[in-house]
């Protein structure tokens, strides 16, 4: 299960004097404390090296050649090293400015890979239409409000190319794990923006086709007792034929 303690609980850095969620305060403050923790918890340098190693692979499954592909939520750079070096862009972002240097001094000398810092609620306006040819984004979108959630599946379809591919992931609130977890935030007051929320397979299913895409695979990830994550394929329908 990759649920981190920084977000059970929000502190006032977390919080914008609008009294708008503020990821972005809130992943600073993580990244200043632990990163790696942050990004995966309870994860060993070996640990975090090996997963990120699997979930490029993951992602190469599906990425066509001289491809340009993008990660929401970037994190340190977990996945982009491994995945760079087989695609001809590399494209990474994240609210976290911290998180963002973190990114740069790990991937150093890797000159396809181009990262940006965000705003919270920029989502990918900075992308132009049809820019990629897959994106992704792992163990991020759980962390966001639903609604924000959506904003950023719908932005992924628009800045897409026709017949690009979405790879995503939710973690599944019908696992004993994540039951839990549910259960024993109930009791925590003053919530952080960035604590995780749940979901179920139609909710994904739903959100996945309502953002415009078509699902091609949903899988389950099996955890200690149960299958805790959900991992989707899904695509932008190619461009009507001309006449």
């Amino acid at each position: 299960m990759r649920l981190s303690r920084f977000f059970r609980r929000v502190s006032h850095a977390a919080l914008h004097p609008t009294g708008a969620l503020d990821y972005k305060a809130a992943w600073n403050q993580a990244a200043l404390a632990d990163a790696r923790d942050a990004i995966l918890t309870g994860s060993t340098a070996e640990s975090f090296e090996a997963t990120g190693e699997a979930d490029a692979a993951m992602v190469r499954r599906h990425v066509p050649p001289r491809a340009v592909v993008l990660n929401i939520g970037c994190g340190i750079g977990r996945v982009e090293k491994y995945l760079a070096p087989h695609v001809a862009e590399m494209w990474a972002v994240d609210v976290s400015g911290e998180m963002i240097a973190g990114a740069r001094e790990r991937l150093a000398g890797l000159g396809n890979v181009h990262l940006r810092e965000i705003g919270n609620d920029e989502f990918l306006k900075s992308f132009d239409a049809g820019r990629f040819d897959l994106v992704f984004s792992f163990l991020v979108l759980q962390h966001l409000t639903r609604e924000d959630a959506f904003l950023y599946l719908r932005d992924a379809w628009r800045v897409l190319k026709p017949g690009g591919v979405l790879l995503t992931q939710f973690p599944n609130l019908l696992s004993p794990e994540y039951t839990e977890s549910f259960l024993s935030s109930l009791d925590v007051r003053g919530r952080s923006p960035g604590r995780a929320r749940f979901y179920t397979e139609p909710e994904v299913r739903h959100f996945v086709a309502l953002a415009g895409f078509e699902t091609r695979e949903l899988r389950f990830a099996s955890g200690s007792r149960g299958d805790t994550e959900m991992y989707v394929v899904a695509g932008k329908p190619a461009a009507p034929p001309r006449r």
